[in-house]
């Protein structure tokens, strides 16, 4: 066993806190990984292999493209371009089993129907391109025992703590069916951890980061709502042209996907902002690899 492989289960061992009680253990469950290919989805299944030591032949890696299927539209316009290609190399490097799946409308065409962004307050971006999707899927797969796990974490904002604070653990009661003998439960396992322990993770297993760190601080969507002015301004400037039609479908559909202190503000503006305030978090994690072999 190599020096770093030691040092990957001394770290997820440590990492592993108990269960929350009303769960129980992983026995019984079927696992479901919801992976973004972003690191918290990556330190999430390493903490099940090498700290909880769950079986690989209980785990799937379960992806939700917001953007539709591939074949539906190849042409991604919120999903990085790279994301299906780093997925298949994650897949090889952590040895499971891959599942894409997506909502037969793409998020544009969301965006396009509501005539509205998505919001902190409204995030059907989420609502309907992951987690209705993940509940129609796991719907038809009948009955069993299936345990959803998120790799949401306390640090990441204020609000995410309070939540967390709450409970970690809870029923997944749109695809939840005791009735038919379909159970399905959702679990957040790395809530308490910091973002070097993730990255140290990473790095011990010898899983080079998406691409998209290299610009922005969270692999979500390629234009997300919460992105700085810095991070939007590096983006647009890396896909001009979708963002020059974000730009355009702001003024079709008279709404903005930004505000500032309760007022509307364009895309445009928006990143003009980058050069003017440094709200930007500095990226300090090790390079990314630009292709998987």
């Amino acid at each position: 066993m190599s020096e770093n492989k030691q040092k990957l289960i001394e770290l997820a061992e440590r990492l592993a806190i108990p269960l929350p009680e009303e769960m129980g253990s992983f026995d019984g469950y079927s696992l479901h990984c919801n992976f973004s290919g972003g690191k918290d989805s990556i330190a999430l299944v390493l903490l099940l292999l090498y700290g909880y030591k769950v079986p690989k032949e209980k785990i799937q890696l379960i992806h939700m493209r917001v953007d539709s299927s591939e074949e539906r539209n190849p042409n991604p316009l919120f999903d990085w371009p790279q994301t299906d290609e780093y997925l298949r190399y994650c897949a090889k490097k952590l040895d499971l089993p891959l599942v894409i799946i997506s909502s037969p409308k793409s998020l544009e065409e969301r965006i396009r129907d509501r005539g509205l962004w998505p919001a902190p307050s409204q995030q059907f971006c989420t609502s309907y391109q992951k987690r209705d999707v993940y509940a129609k899927w796991v719907r038809s797969l009948g009955p069993g025992r299936y345990l959803c796990l998120s790799g949401e974490r306390a640090e990441e904002s204020s609000r995410r703590a309070q939540n967390l604070a709450k409970s970690t653990f809870r029923v997944y009661k749109s695809a939840n069916a005791p009735t038919k003998n379909r159970f399905v439960d959702w679990y957040r396992p790395i809530h308490h951890l910091l973002t070097d322990e993730v990255w140290e993770l990473m790095r011990l297993a010898d899983i080079e980061p998406h691409p998209c760190y290299q610009n922005v601080s969270r692999c979500s969507c390629r234009f997300c709502i919460f992105l700085s002015p810095k991070e939007m301004k590096k983006v647009a400037e890396l896909y001009p042209e979708e963002f020059q039609k974000l730009v355009e479908m702001e003024k079709q559909m008279g709404h903005t996907m930004k505000y500032e202190k309760g007022n509307s503000i364009s895309l445009e503006e928006f990143i003009n902002k980058a050069n003017t305030n440094d709200d930007q978090l500095e990226l300090d994690l090790f390079k990314p690899c630009a292709t998987w072999a």
